[in-house]
């Protein structure tokens, strides 16, 4: 269920802050919400099966979230953190924000 709430809400705001910036939608900014979307499910999906194993070496399920982020949530953040740092050249290329009507 995570990755299931997350992906449309990570699309959702992808899309609000591209139109608040003035980005377009075009075959560029596709490419990085595909490769972004797999991201976001990427990290989940571990983020979920080390919860799950520690829930199956007997922890509860609020220990299990707790031992499991412990364990794992930095190098989900700075993984995550050094994704966007290698998409950030993109955003200073020419011809992909929208033109301001004349």
């Amino acid at each position: 269920m995570i990755p299931g709430v997350a992906v449309p809400l990570s699309i959702l705001g992808t899309f609000a802050v591209m139109y608040l910036l003035g980005y377009s939608l075009n075959n560029l900014s596709l490419m990085a919400l595909t490769l972004s979307v797999g991201f976001v499910v990427d990290d989940a999906i571990v983020m979920l099966e080390n919860i799950v194993r520690y829930m199956g070496n007997g922890a509860h399920a609020h220990g299990g979230r707790v031992s499991g982020f412990a364990r794992i949530g930095f190098t989900i953040v700075s993984m995550t953190i050094s994704l966007v740092a290698v998409f950030i050249p993109v955003l200073f290329m020419g011809g992909i924000r929208r033109q301001a009507a004349a």
